[in-house]
């Protein structure tokens, strides 16, 4: 199985591009990037109650003048696809949208999601196209530059951009 991405390596990420608003229902497969957040002052961090109340708060950040993150999982994003289509799409807001992988199979980290036997799993990347949502994957370290693509994209189209976490997060 391929090593974890260090949660501490999100965190930094995340903090040089100024996306210092937070807003989860928090995920476990993000569990150590959490803690980390929690820790940091130069973070705020706002837990919603759902998917979709997470979704109109990251709007609001952002008419605010803010970068936003939204931190949930692959569960949630079946959950808010409304709210994300409203906010994210019809409105034009950019957030970035970090979605744990919850339930992929350890043995399928590293290959095509697309064949994992979980739905909640092999849904996520083509439902993500069906709205025009580009998306990439963070199954190791080695793909830390993806998170820089997502929000290079975010911005410059000026919606919503996904990182895939399909591993659990490392607690360093």
């Amino acid at each position: 199985m391929p090593a974890s991405v260090p949660a501490s390596a999100i965190v930094e990420r995340l903090d040089a591009h100024g996306f210092h608003k937070i807003v989860t229902v928090p995920d476990f497969v993000q569990l150590s990037v959490h803690d980390l957040l929690d820790k940091s002052p130069r973070f705020q961090v706002v837990r919603c109650s759902d998917e979709n109340q997470a979704i109109h708060v990251a709007g609001g950040f952002h008419i605010g003048g803010h970068k936003v993150a939204v931190l949930i999982q692959n569960q949630g994003l079946l959950n808010c696809l409304n709210s994300l289509r409203a906010i994210g799409l019809d409105a034009g807001l950019p957030m970035l949208l970090m979605i744990g992988q919850f339930g992929r199979e350890f043995a399928n980290v590293g290959l095509d999601p697309a064949q994992s036997r979980r739905r909640v799993v092999n849904l996520v990347e083509p439902i993500l196209d069906v709205m025009d949502i580009g998306h990439w994957r963070l199954d190791t370290p080695q793909e830390l530059p993806n998170i820089d693509l997502a929000i290079e994209s975010c911005i410059a189209r000026s919606r919503p951009a996904a990182v895939l976490i399909g591993h659990y997060t490392a607690w360093n």
